[in-house]
């Protein structure tokens, strides 16, 4: 069965007698044998009705209706292509399959006489894996039954690629003589360049490369790169798009580059590069002027080593390493995979996890932080090398051992919070896709693009900087922008500390006061011997942090700052809070002082950031209070070449893409030039950026696209317009081109 494959129904039917066994039958069957063929009655339920009562005179009136109704829904309302679920309630198993006949009756069967073919798709499935609410759906006591709270949930057991499929490493060898072909161009870098537009022509899917089309040059213009390194070349296809689209580019690179290597078609235990970082060099504007010749010089010295390794290959291959212009070297590692994936391992999140979780004794050999000198990256290289000639090695190659964290990471993967039509919040990206690095390694705004923000390192730099010197800063925007997500790795890049426990979070709400956030008498507790105690708020307690860490910055992030009312929560520290009063000097009494000359002033390494959204009426009360204070900046809906970027990563169709963002920009200029809404109102990229791959959803991009703008974007266009219906029904039309 295709993963795109959509289906109109869902059905549960419990096969529960010990001699009938639904996989061995490929049919699921159910009772009311005294009923006999039902193939030659009407197509209507009082004809069921009818017969029930006829065949069996014993079952009570009332019953007869549901009886007749479960029958007919078994012979005529179950469509060939509808998907069976099967509960084993024994075993606490799910079989899982889809309808492939109409229905038959069996009369040498011993029971159960009414059949449904099904080809089984997914046996003996454990019922652990379904959220609790879908478990509890499928704990149904009537015999058929639609499935509706599970649905998505099994849609994506479906739809999930088997791990036990055999690895295919056709790749290894044509990867390494592609790398070789590349590098005979070294000097030649135009004709290289030519060479790739011509592959993009040549591959079928030419809009697969418009991401090589978008360097900022010196000279003010923006265009296709103009110098190249061999890295980029090869991440054309080993970067987020569909094994497809990676196999035909594969087949353009070896018709214009004369590769003799079979051409692959699968690419088991090859890591990709995250779309919005698939160039291993950054924009003209920004790079060295010997950042891409470092490039060219590392995949020089490391095939040389692969080649043979002695002194002065590794001398070299060390130097060349440390010589690459990168902040985070996981990608480079990965690059030096794709070219000699016989001899280096890429040491990206994947493998890094896999094996710090299953060959702790391999771990301790190795180092694998976000950033590795030449050095650490020889050393773990020849490390891995012995370990994989060694009788304690679990396999016999690199590439095996990478396939093996690729297929652990689908194993262990979360199945139970998958659903298409996502719940939409702050996030841009789903947390899950933070692969780029580990909690502690360094982290700056690079990295927050590598997580994949929609913004770029222009548009974050500033952000930060007025972070440091203003102290307090307020992310506004409309719902979906991104907000909490960026304001959480904009802590983390002052910190320079991916999942830093130096930021912390929490939430205002309009029920908050002063003595929750900062000190205030608490009930007694049976410490306290009856007695109210004065307890320090979280503000206080991460303001001690930060003083008794004075070399580290900390931050402290406040979700929907407006819903609280700053004035009162934060008393006599909304002047504290100042860039200019975190100081002794400028120390204050606090409202409950623990003694009379106790005084207090904000650290100068604890930051505040908060975020706000501006359709929020309550804006306009705390606004004067806050402005002074904290530097503010909006975030707008971003569905453009980046969006588009990573979403197709997700296996969602670039060129429809592509016509969706333009659709909803079009629709967020009709709401923003709107007198009763406004730009606050705009509908937030989130709405439209999906957590999981197509592949897991069992839908296609159109069909996903559909159940988004209905489940999600609808009612919410129907609440802004509630007084015009007409303009809700006329955007989302337009939004699903109708």
């Amino acid at each position: 069965m295709s993963a795109n494959k959509s289906w109109d129904a869902m059905w549960g039917i419990h096969n529960d007698q010990p001699d009938i066994d639904p996989v061995a039958d490929g049919a699921v069957r159910i009772g009311w044998d005294a009923v006999g063929d039902l193939s030659g009655i009407a197509a209507a339920r009082d004809a069921f009705k009818q017969r029930v009562a006829e065949a069996m005179p014993e079952i009570e009136l009332k019953a007869i209706a549901g009886s007749a109704g479960t029958l007919y829904r078994f012979v005529h309302e179950i469509q060939v292509g509808d998907i069976i679920v099967s509960p084993n309630r024994k075993k606490r198993t799910l079989n899982i399959g889809r309808v492939s006949g109409p229905y038959q009756y069996h009369p040498d069967a011993q029971i159960h006489r009414q059949w449904r073919p099904v080809d089984w798709l997914a046996v003996d499935v454990p019922r652990d894996e379904l959220s609790v609410s879908a478990q509890n759906e499928l704990s149904s006591l009537i015999t058929l039954f639609k499935i509706t709270t599970g649905r998505e949930e099994i849609e994506q057991i479906i739809a999930t690629p088997s791990t036990a499929e055999a690895a295919d490493f056709t790749w290894a060898r044509f990867y390494p003589e592609l790398a070789d072909r590349i590098l005979d161009f070294a000097n030649d870098r135009s004709a290289l360049l030519e060479k790739v537009w011509s592959v993009a022509d040549a591959s079928g899917v030419p809009h697969l490369f418009k991401y090589l089309k978008g360097d900022h040059r010196l000279d003010g213009t923006y265009g296709p790169l103009r110098d190249v390194d061999p890295f980029t070349v090869l991440a054309s296809f080993n970067r987020g798009i569909k094994d497809d689209a990676r196999a035909a580019i594969a087949s353009a690179f070896a018709t214009e580059f004369g590769v003799t290597a079979s051409v692959p078609k699968r690419f088991s235990g090859v890591p990709v590069a995250n779309n919005l970082k698939s160039w291993f060099i950054r924009w003209e504007t920004k790079r060295g002027p010997h950042d891409i010749d470092a490039l060219w010089h590392l995949a020089t010295a490391a095939v040389d080593y692969a080649n043979n390794a002695d002194e002065a290959t590794r001398e070299a291959l060390v130097s060349a390493f440390d010589e690459c212009p990168l902040g985070n070297t996981r990608l480079l590692t990965m690059g030096l995979y794709w070219i000699r994936p016989q001899t280096f391992a890429a040491y990206d999140s994947v493998n890094v996890s896999f094996i710090k979780k299953d060959l702790p004794e391999l771990s301790a050999q190795l180092s694998m932080g976000a950033k590795i000198s030449g050095e650490q990256f020889l050393a773990n290289t020849e490390a891995l090398q012995n370990w994989l000639a060694s009788d304690a090695a679990t396999y016999e190659r690199v590439c095996d051992l990478s396939y093996a964290a690729w297929v652990d990471t689908l194993e262990s993967a979360d199945t139970t919070d998958h659903a298409t039509a996502q719940q939409v919040t702050d996030a841009p990206l789903a947390e899950s896709t933070d692969l780029a690095a580990e909690p502690g390694d360094p982290y700056d705004v690079a990295s927050i693009r590598e997580d994949g923000c929609f913004l770029t390192e222009d548009e974050l730099q500033p952000m930060l900087e007025r972070l440091r010197s203003k102290k307090n800063l307020v992310l506004q925007g409309p719902p979906g922008t991104g907000k909490t997500w960026l304001a959480r790795r904009l802590g983390w890049a002052l910190c320079n500390e991916r999942d830093s426990a130096r930021v912390q979070i929490l939430q205002f709400h309009p029920s908050l006061a002063y003595e929750d956030f900062v000190r205030g008498w608490r009930p007694a507790t049976s410490d306290t011997g009856g007695a109210l105690s004065l307890e320090d708020g979280p503000f206080l307690q991460m303001c001690q942090q930060a003083a008794s860490d004075p070399t580290n910055d900390y931050v402290l992030v406040i979700e929907e700052i407006n819903r609280g009312n700053p004035a009162q929560v934060l008393g006599e520290l909304l002047t504290l809070i100042e860039a200019d009063k975190r100081n002794p000097s400028s120390a204050m009494r606090l409202a409950y002082p623990r003694t009379p000359d106790e005084r207090f002033h904000v650290p100068s390494n604890l930051h505040l950031i908060g975020t706000m959204n501006v359709a929020d009426r309550s804006l306009a009360m705390v606004d004067m209070a806050l402005r002074r204070r904290f530097a503010f900046i909006e975030l707008r809906p971003r569905l453009g070449e980046d969006w588009v970027e990573y979403v197709s990563q997700l296996g969602y169709d670039p060129k429809l893409l592509e016509i969706y963002g333009l659709r909803v920009d079009a629709l967020n200029q009709q709401i923003g030039n709107d007198t009763a809404l406004g730009r606050q109102y705009c509908v937030g990229h989130s709405y439209f950026t999906p957590a999981v791959e197509l592949a897991r959803t069992g839908l296609d991009t159109r069909q996903w696209w559909e159940r988004v703008v209905e489940t999600d974007v609808q009612p919410l266009l129907e609440e802004y317009w509630f007084d015009r219906p007409h303009l809700a029904s006329e955007a989302c039309a337009k939004l699903l081109g109708t």
